[in-house]
């Protein structure tokens, strides 16, 4: 095996266990707290710190990072190059430990701002307690800013130096680490109440608790970042470095799509908010974590792999080289992508009372309604994704920025305007706006003399559309030939037809390579000698 290939597998391996673990860590979470709004302010807190990260750094260290530092160390040498990444990891980890003390700070203000519609369904009494947890909760959580930071450079540190294994594996540790203090909180308190939970113990170590999980994840990433040969790298400041400058200029494009990415996150979650129902918030949550597996486990691996011979191809000038690769990660993500995409449409209810409402399905669940919705534009996501990719390696910050500025517009007209009171719409709006985006994406870089659209109706993927249409066609005649809605008649009747889809898929798969094979040999017996 290619040593690329090892890497990719690594990688996905360390991905495929993150995410099992992670979904094991949402049903705990869905055991514990349900679609409450304990659920709802745990959630909406949690998911702050990650806003803010992107907002800092997160979105400049992955857009940048790594192009500049592979630049850096192609053009300056080890020595050189080692003391201008120096200085861009210095000034990092300074505004992230400034952006932690000002989300402590400012916690009460973060929160007002995104439940700040939910006066459509809910009187202000009922509101109060639930801000108050929410508040204490973002407190407790703000130091994963500056650990989410941290994580982020030593991955960069790692992928210059070909290292993917180990950012891979650590979230597991993250997730363990939650899921026992879930559970721990869960044994505590078992049927907590919103109103008198504020500034108990049990908040406290559920609190801090979460952040220890991130703090471990960073923790795992030292040993391998001893042995990444980073000697060179020190604590110096130099905002005139070259480097420094070159991650201002990229960054300053990527720091406008961060807003723009977290002004549409804050516009759906705030209008999730005020739709009320059962935990909407949490439903989101939830659902935007199930559709996003089969990506991180692909397409994320896939593209981390990838990202280092990007950059080395832009700088060297290779558009020719640049394409293929893209193509070949494209045409990777969609083959696993197209069949999970129409799978999750089919069986996002049955799959959602399994796994977060106790077995039961007899009435539709909103959670699987969020699932089936934000699924439909996963095609849409990978496609943006990919080309968003490329144009990062290219340094084309510009073009990203008005790719994602589109696509974010997009999602907030749409969803002001046809999601306000319905989450399956809401919903909608952000695959309508993704799959759009994206095949503008595909015109930016064809512009640019790089072309990837052909991956879209290849080989292979005409392949896997084909098998996946009559996967999902079996799977849909087996759900429809039960009535089974509860407990052990639900999991067979859901296991039974996703086995029927499996083997539906491989027999699909098997017989078009087959046929696939058998013209091409044909083909060759008519060249002549």
């Amino acid at each position: 095996m290619s040593a690329h290939g090892s890497r990719v597998l690594s990688m996905a391996g360390g991905t495929l266990a993150s995410r099992l673990t992670g979904l094991v860590r949402v049903l705990v979470l869905a055991w514990v707290l349900g679609f409450t709004p304990l659920a709802d302010a745990f959630n909406l807190a949690n998911t702050v710190p990650n806003m803010l990260f992107d907002l800092v750094l997160g979105g400049v260290a992955g857009a940048t990072f790594i192009p500049v530092f592979v630049e850096r160390l192609a053009l300056q040498g080890e020595r050189r190059a080692w003391r201008s990444i120096s200085s861009v990891v210095t000034l990092a980890v300074v505004i992230l430990a400034l952006a932690t003390a000002l989300t402590w700070l400012g916690a009460p203000w973060i929160i007002d701002a995104f439940t700040s519609l939910n006066h459509l369904s809910a009187t202000a009494a009922t509101v109060a307690p639930q801000r108050a947890v929410a508040v204490n909760l973002l407190r407790w959580f703000a130091p994963q800013v500056f650990f989410y930071g941290v994580i982020a450079l030593a991955t960069a540190l790692l992928n210059v130096r070909q290292r993917f294994g180990a950012p891979a594996w650590v979230p597991v540790a993250n997730n363990v680490v939650c899921v026992i203090v879930l559970v721990w909180f869960h044994l505590v308190d078992p049927n907590p109440v919103l109103d008198t939970l504020n500034g108990t113990r049990s908040l406290l170590w559920l609190g801090l608790g979460t952040t220890a999980g991130v703090a471990v994840q960073f923790a795992l990433l030292l040993p391998s970042l001893a042995r990444a040969n980073l000697g060179r790298l020190s604590a110096r400041l130099d905002l005139a470095d070259p480097a420094v400058a070159s991650v201002a200029r990229l960054g300053s494009w990527t720091l406008m799509v961060v807003v723009a990415n977290q002004a549409s996150l804050f516009v759906i979650l705030a209008l999730a908010f005020g739709t009320g129902g059962h935990g909407p918030v949490s439903a989101y949550t939830y659902g935007w974590s199930f559709m996003q597996m089969p990506y991180a486990v692909v397409v994320v691996s896939v593209l981390a792999s990838l990202t280092p011979q990007l950059a080395a191809q832009s700088t060297a000038g290779d558009l020719e080289g640049l394409s293929d690769r893209l193509r070949f990660g494209l045409r990777q993500s969609l083959v696993i992508i197209l069949p999970a995409t129409l799978v999750l449409l089919v069986v996002s209810q049955p799959l959602v009372a399994i796994l977060l409402n106790h077995l039961d399905g007899h009435a539709p669940l909103l959670a699987g309604t969020v699932l089936a919705m934000l699924a439909a534009g996963l095609p849409g996501f990978t496609v943006f994704q990919v080309a968003v990719r490329g144009l990062q390696a290219m340094q084309r910050a510009r073009d990203v920025f008005y790719l994602y500025a589109l696509e974010n517009a997009l999602t907030i007209i749409l969803a002001l305007g046809l999601g306000r009171h319905s989450m399956g719409a809401l919903c909608a709006s952000v695959s309508i706006s993704y799959t759009g985006a994206a095949i503008v994406a595909l015109g930016a870089l064809a512009r640019l003399d790089v072309r990837i659209a052909a991956a879209l109706w290849s080989v292979h993927v005409r392949r896997s559309l084909t098998a996946s249409l009559i996967a999902v066609g079996a799977i849909a005649v087996a759900l429809a030939a039960s009535s089974a809605s509860r407990g052990t008649g639900l999991v067979l009747r859901l296991g039974v037809a996703l086995v029927l889809g499996a083997l539906a898929y491989t027999l699909a798969i098997a017989l078009g390579a087959r046929r696939h094979a058998r013209l091409h040999s044909g083909g060759d017996r008519l060249v002549p000698n």
